[in-house]
């Protein structure tokens, strides 16, 4: 759509003549730079929660049965291959919903396919507690959270804090 012929005069009238020249250099130059920086922005990837943005391929681990303790192989977000093999010979059932294990220490995060509804379940609770008895037996704290699945947001479904915890969620909403 065109402007009417008269506008351009009008604001040239509303303006002093001196003014005119700079004020529109200066409109159209930041006009300018807001286009290229839109232009130029990337968006921001999808995260999940725990998970760094940037996917560095690791190595995987060799994962030996031992009782003995041992730190995961990185510092952060690693995923404990040992704690899936041991919820598969304490637990098969249970182990049936886990997707992740992830040792964020001193945290031992369990991702299921559970839904959100499924808070204080008993698929969530004995989920919680094979992983405190995985803690234990390699003389590490019992801190265990079990999250639901991922499109329910990973809300937490059973947790342990401490050795006198029983893995059941004060309040659920």
């Amino acid at each position: 759509m065109r402007p009417r012929d008269g506008v351009p005069g009008m604001v040239a009238r509303l303006l002093p003549a001196s003014v005119v020249r700079p004020a529109c250099l200066l409109l159209g130059g930041v006009a300018g730079l807001v286009l290229v920086a839109v232009a130029l922005t990337p968006s921001a990837p999808h995260r999940r929660p725990g998970r760094p943005v940037v996917d560095v391929e690791r190595p995987t681990p060799v994962a030996a049965p031992s009782t003995t303790p041992t730190a995961p192989a990185w510092r952060d977000d690693a995923r404990d291959t040992a704690a899936v093999v041991y919820y598969r010979s304490a637990d098969p059932r249970a182990a049936g919903h886990v997707r992740d294990v992830i040792w964020t220490a001193p945290i031992l995060r369990v991702y299921t396919d559970l839904p959100a509804a499924d808070a204080n379940s008993p698929d969530a609770l004995a989920l919680c507690r094979t992983g405190a008895a995985y803690l234990e037996v390699r003389g590490r704290s019992p801190v265990v959270f079990v999250h639901a699945r991922e499109r329910d947001g990973y809300p937490v479904l059973a947790n342990k804090m401490d050795l006198k915890d029983d893995c059941r969620l004060g309040r659920v909403p």
